[in-house]
């Protein structure tokens, strides 16, 4: 998406610290966007993280995340580089997922 790499998915049965950690893996790539949510039985938690190239583009982790989360029924926001939601409703994680790639566009320059 406009020289940025955008990578999210869903694991299962992984704390919040461990999706942080997966998002600081795959923004060692600095074009890289990585929106990864964890399901806890009824919860889930969404970690987002840019690479430095892909956050001088536009990207914005923080923003993604919260706009993802609220279409879960949550909140959240971070940083640029880094930041973590959770989310209520579990029968929308595929829907906020399937939007990371329309907030990641709209923020690109």
């Amino acid at each position: 998406l406009g020289g940025v790499t955008l990578v999210a998915t869903t694991v299962e049965g992984v704390n919040p610290g461990d999706l942080r950690s997966m998002c600081d893996k795959v923004k060692e790539n600095e074009n890289a966007v990585a929106v990864i949510c964890g399901i806890n039985g009824a919860s889930a938690n969404f970690a987002c993280a840019c690479g430095k190239e892909a956050i001088a583009k536009g990207a914005h982790a923080g923003n993604i995340v919260r706009e993802i989360a609220q279409i879960a029924g949550g909140n959240g926001g971070g940083k640029p580089d880094s930041a973590m939601a959770g989310g209520k409703d579990i029968s929308k994680i595929d829907d906020a997922l399937m939007s990371a790639k329309e907030i990641l566009e709209s923020m690109l320059k």
